[in-house]
């Protein structure tokens, strides 16, 4: 269905470029105009029935009766581009932006929509210089800002779509604070792989300055303070998640169970666990967690506490439900133990992440939602 949007939205923009420069049917004999005119509003019923052929075929007579009609040429090339006629789309669209005495606003619109066109293409290097002289003629075009970003986060070119975004929240005073400060973090990323890790720090900073509730940049300063043995500076850092963001709480957990060994300051980590037990809200994550640290120094009630906080709110919690039936049947509670494993779903679910703007599921934790674009709105579906 995607492709009636898209032909109804550039439609819309041809009635609305229609309004700019008039019919001018009196150029015409009448029963041609009329003709013309009944072939465009039969190709908008097809658009709107989902027909796109049947559209196509009535724009194209609605065409060769009324050549000067610019709208129906920016409907036609809309659908041309939607149904993956690209080459036509191009065409189209240059023929918009050659002819003569055309309305600034209409050759635009032609050469916003002849980049759309480049970009669906892959031609990314005429996408990109195009969309560049849509801003150039009109630096207001909010659109070409948001595409030409899109564009260089394609090509991981992070500092361009930076300087774009930059360029776009000042003219618009709109919050762009998370998308830049994630466009921060992967060229601090960049940096750390290359081995620059003071210039890696640098771009963590400023990114969580740019947004204070950007996950992504916390756990990456954290993983380069703990990578030099700053586990103090870690610890103080993931905290951030775990109160700002505490359904990412688990990407914290998960990075200190594969290194617990590693870890040598102990009073800094105790610390940290204390932060977590003292929380007047924890979330299962934050539960579990405690848990299995508590398991691994051998406090069984403790551990048992914990288990029990998750069970209470989801009974068949997996993780859980194993950690718990592991130290009834350590206390010798063997029939308690079965009974609490049986609970526990025969085929384990796979983690879940879904999107909150769009309802986009994967197996993957995304920080930019693959279908919608949208930042930090991919959350855990399932909690193992």
């Amino acid at each position: 269905m995607e492709w009636i949007y898209g032909g109804i939205f550039s439609l819309i923009i041809g009635l609305g470029v229609g309004l700019f420069i008039g019919r001018r049917l009196s150029s015409h004999p009448f029963q041609e105009a009329k003709e013309s005119k009944v072939a465009f509003l039969t190709g908008f019923r097809y658009l709107l029935s989902n027909e796109p052929d049947r559209a196509i075929e009535a724009f194209m007579k609605a065409v060769s009766l009324d050549t000067d009609t610019v709208e129906t040429y920016f409907a036609l090339a809309s659908l041309f581009r939607d149904k993956g006629e690209i080459e036509r789309a191009i065409r189209i669209h240059q023929s918009i932006i050659t002819r003569p005495h055309l309305e600034p606003e209409i050759r635009l619109q032609a050469l916003y929509d002849l980049a759309l066109d480049y970009k669906k293409a892959g031609l990314l290097d005429r996408a990109i210089n195009t969309f560049k002289e849509v801003i150039r003629k009109d630096p207001a075009k909010k659109e070409a800002y948001l595409e030409l970003a899109n564009l260089y986060q394609s090509l991981k070119d992070w500092q361009a779509a930076y300087e774009i975004i930059e360029r776009l929240s000042k003219f618009t005073k709109e919050d762009y604070s998370l998308m830049l400060a994630h466009f921060l973090v992967e060229i601090g990323k960049k940096h750390q792989k290359e081995g620059n890790k003071k210039e890696a720090e640098s771009f963590y900073k400023k990114a969580i300055k740019t947004n204070k509730k950007c996950t992504d940049a916390y756990l990456h300063l954290g993983d380069l303070y703990f990578e030099e043995k700053n586990f103090k500076k870690a610890f103080n850092i993931w905290e951030n998640v775990i109160e700002l963001t505490p359904e990412y709480s688990f990407l914290v957990y998960s990075r200190l169970e594969k290194h617990f060994s590693e870890i040598k300051d102990e009073k800094a980590f105790n610390k940290f666990i204390k932060i977590i037990e003292e929380k007047k809200e924890r979330d299962i994550f934050s539960s579990i967690f405690i848990g299995k640290f508590c398991l691994i120094k051998k406090d069984l009630e403790k551990a048992k506490f914990y288990f029990n906080e998750v069970l209470e709110e989801e009974p068949s919690q997996p993780s859980a439900s194993q950690f718990m039936a592991q130290i009834l049947l350590e206390e010798g509670k063997t029939q308690e133990a079965i009974e609490l494993l049986k609970k526990i779903p025969e085929t384990l679910p796979k983690q879940i992440y879904q999107c909150s703007h769009c309802g986009y599921e994967s197996i993957k934790l995304y920080w930019h939602c693959p279908k919608c674009g949208e930042w930090d709105t991919i959350k855990p579906k399932t909690k193992l």
